[in-house]
């Protein structure tokens, strides 16, 4: 089943989006914390959505944090994450002035995630649609999640599904009947 986005962004409101992100990353560089901006006009950007912020150095991952639920509104959701993708992700150093230049953002503006019926892995990755779904994977203990965007360097539903269960820290054999799966669809804007 198709799923999309429930917000409609207008290129005003994506352009005024990118701009907030743009003025929290370098606040960031120049303050040292999170410095939210005011809050926007646009309906658009006030609706609660779930978004994921990657960043891009040269062309390579810079850091990416996201939140799958859509409890704050998509402007506020987006700078937080952008903030933690500079800053915080653990697996990059905090984000420094000589890398500005080079940077490019994505957001990945969530759907609704839609639960999967869990019949096993070969079902899951025969029902996976290569560059439209993004799947999150959970066992209770251990969530892992991969926005479609993966797809450009996974294109095979099976290696799509091992890289994220060893994302997860699961084994790439681990397989269990209480694994939760949700899949959704993004609408991304780049700068």
């Amino acid at each position: 089943m198709p799923v999309s986005s429930s917000i409609e962004l207008s290129a005003g409101d994506k352009a005024c989006l990118l701009d907030l992100i743009w003025q929290v990353i370098d606040q960031g560089l120049t303050r040292g914390r999170l410095v939210l901006p005011q809050p926007p006009e646009s309906e658009a950007l006030l609706t609660p959505a779930a978004c994921f912020v990657t960043l891009h150095k040269a062309g390579e991952l810079r850091g990416c944090i996201g939140r799958v639920d859509a409890s704050d509104p998509l402007w506020q959701c987006a700078c937080e994450n952008a903030y933690s993708a500079a800053f915080k992700d653990r697996r990059f150093a905090p984000l420094q002035d000589d890398e500005r230049d080079a940077l490019s953002l994505e957001i990945s503006i969530l759907s609704p995630l839609v639960p999967i019926d869990n019949q096993g892995e070969g079902a899951l990755r025969s029902t996976l649609r290569p560059n439209v779904d993004g799947l999150l994977m959970d066992d209770g203990q251990r969530r892992a999640l991969f926005l479609p965007s993966v797809w450009q360097s996974l294109p095979a539903p099976r290696d799509f599904v091992d890289a994220l269960k060893q994302k997860g820290g699961w084994p790439q054999d681990y397989w269990r009947d209480t694994i939760t799966l949700h899949r959704f669809t993004t609408e991304v804007i780049s700068s």
